[in-house]
């Protein structure tokens, strides 16, 4: 796979660990249990598939030192740096355009920096396959065989058999869906024929670039125009004019629910896209009580209780069930595992009170 390069879509604001993660340190530079960070993790998952040379971070200009700090193999300048987020689309179709320039037959895999995949092995046999694709001109990405009827995911439908190997198989896609409501997600469950999107696509840079000059050349031409500008004097400025101005989309609205040349690899990678405090807490281990935590905690009677204890402080729990913790040195936050969700209420709510 010589030509594999891996771009990591390092983004993300973070509202729904608030607060432990918030906009200033989001989600992907978290801790994971082992001590890495999420970023870390993404870029660890493939470093054997590909070389420092050939890997990616495209990251808001405020973010950039926190990558180079948890990412220190990766050169500056391939750091991509945003002014602001302008979603998937722009910043795929950037880093696309970027690597035409070094190497024309670039494939190039997208993966979002804040995503956990415990089965690794699953997901390297799965972009070997999906790189064999990409160089036969195939827009691919991978999807998650679904566990449960999850609701605040999207769905892919799959149809037609297209290739098999590496013990996994590729399907054409028939179609997007957006998050369902439990029934609808319970049928896709029964159905068999949908998996999540987890946003990991595979594809050669030509190939991409041929989509966005089809569907959203106005996105593609600002992109243009900026990567002439890249080593120049003028790169900074070229850039801080322009990119506020380019649409914002996602790369599946903009391209891939419009495009007919997209596969799905269905597979279970053990992903979890840690999207909630619950979501976080499980990747710890748990206790007889299904307490899980970290920091200073002692439940007495408690049951299935997550404690994050940021502080010095000690936390005791007596007889409750189903509560989140979370201590930081200046905010608790006690929230029900039914009501996780709110927490991006909260968090965009105090945003808007401290600005």
């Amino acid at each position: 796979m010589e030509h594999l390069n891996a771009v990591i879509l390092a983004g993300g604001s973070g509202t729904r660990l608030w607060p432990l993660s918030t906009p200033a340190f989001p989600k992907q530079f978290l801790p994971l249990p082992g001590g890495n960070s999420m970023i870390q993790e993404t870029l660890g998952r493939v470093a054997p598939l590909t070389t420092p040379a050939q890997s990616w971070v495209v990251t808001g200009q405020k973010m950039a030192s926190l990558v180079q700090e948890h990412l220190p193999s990766i050169a500056p300048d391939h750091i991509l740096r945003e002014p602001i987020g302008r979603n998937s689309a722009p910043a795929i179709a950037w880093a696309a355009a970027v690597l035409a320039r070094q190497d024309p037959q670039a494939v190039m895999a997208t993966f979002s920096a804040d995503a956990v995949i415990a089965n690794v092995e699953g997901l390297r046999h799965t972009l070997s396959l999906a790189y064999e694709l990409a160089e036969q001109g195939r827009l691919v990405t991978i999807g998650i065989k679904p566990t449960t009827p999850e609701t605040g995911y999207g769905y892919i439908r799959f149809t037609d058999h297209v290739q098999e190997r590496h013990g996994y198989q590729a399907f054409t896609v028939e179609r997007f869906v957006e998050k369902p409501d439990l029934a609808t997600a319970q049928s896709y469950l029964r159905d068999g024929h949908y998996v999540w999107n987890a946003g990991i696509f595979i594809w050669k840079v030509e190939t991409i670039l041929a989509e966005l000059r089809e569907h959203l050349p106005e996105v593609l031409r600002k992109i243009e125009t900026i990567v002439d500008a890249m080593g120049t004097a003028r790169a900074q400025s070229t850039l801080d004019e322009i990119w506020p101005t380019i649409q914002a989309i996602s790369i599946d609205y903009g391209i891939l629910e419009k495009t007919h040349n997209l596969v799905v690899i269905p597979a279970d990678l053990q992903w979890n896209d840690v999207g909630n405090w619950e979501q976080y807490g499980a990747l710890f281990p748990a206790d007889a009580q299904g307490v899980r935590g970290v920091g200073a905690h002692e439940g007495f009677g408690s049951q299935n209780v997550v404690v994050y204890n940021n502080t010095q402080r000690e936390i005791f729990t007596i007889g409750i069930e189903d509560i989140i913790i979370i201590e930081m040195d200046n905010k608790t936050v006690i929230c029900h595992k039914d009501q996780v969700q709110r927490v991006k209420e909260l968090a965009e709510r105090e945003q808007k009170r401290t600005k």
